[in-house]
């Protein structure tokens, strides 16, 4: 279903398609493509993750839930299904966008990988939640529209004004913040890092939470 909706497909392709359109901005910059990864890095989770409250209401407008209830289907079966493909195309962009941008590996260190696969799932769950939480396609779309331009613009702003930077360190996208700047040097054990395992709580009892609700 998630396949067949051109909005879906859409919202899997902008990321990709943000690179493109940077590239050509930004073509005549020297070392443009460190620049184009951290700016694009944020819109992955958040465009991937907008596509959840769509898909969720329709079932929810033509009585899929009750269906797959009625037919034996668990809770977290359904949210896992649902958050299965985002989840997938996500670590894909992750793998593909630093080797397709010549990004060091290096240079970005080990902790790419923890920052924005744990950075990415609370988004996803965080859509989830609003998605749980409304039951029209048009609901859905406006209520989470805040989130995905929050999650894709608030790392930009926080580079261009000290008050955000300090309000974005407690928020879900804290430690992409601080890692952007300090890449293989970000330490693990960060406040950063501890406040995104505290939003992943949040996120999670929410879900679970409103998946027995609903």
């Amino acid at each position: 279903m998630m396949m067949a909706n051109k909005m879906v497909m859409m919202n899997l392709l902008i990321p990709a398609l943000m690179v493109v359109l940077y590239q050509y901005m930004f073509k005549s910059m020297e070392d443009a493509g460190k620049m184009i990864f951290f700016m694009v890095l944020p819109m992955i989770p958040a465009f991937l993750g907008y596509l959840l409250p769509t898909v969720v209401a329709e079932e929810a407008e033509k009585n899929n839930q009750r269906s797959l209830r009625l037919a034996g289907v668990k809770s977290w079966e359904y949210v896992l299904a649902s958050l299965l493909l985002p989840f997938v195309v996500a670590v894909i962009y992750l793998v593909i966008l630093p080797v397709y941008l010549r990004i060091n590996l290096s240079e970005l260190g080990w902790q790419y990988i923890p920052v924005m696969l744990l950075t990415s799932l609370i988004v996803f769950l965080i859509f989830m939640a609003l998605a749980l939480m409304t039951d029209t396609q048009t609901r859905a779309s406006i209520v989470a529209m805040p989130v995905m331009m929050v999650s894709s613009f608030l790392p930009m702003f926080a580079m261009m004004d000290k008050t955000v930077e300090k309000i974005i360190d407690f928020t879900y996208l804290g430690a992409y913040s601080v890692y952007s700047k300090e890449m293989s040097h970000y330490q693990i054990m960060d406040k950063s890092f501890l406040f995104l395992i505290i939003w992943l709580m949040v996120a999670l009892l929410g879900v679970i939470w409103l998946t027995r609700q609903r």
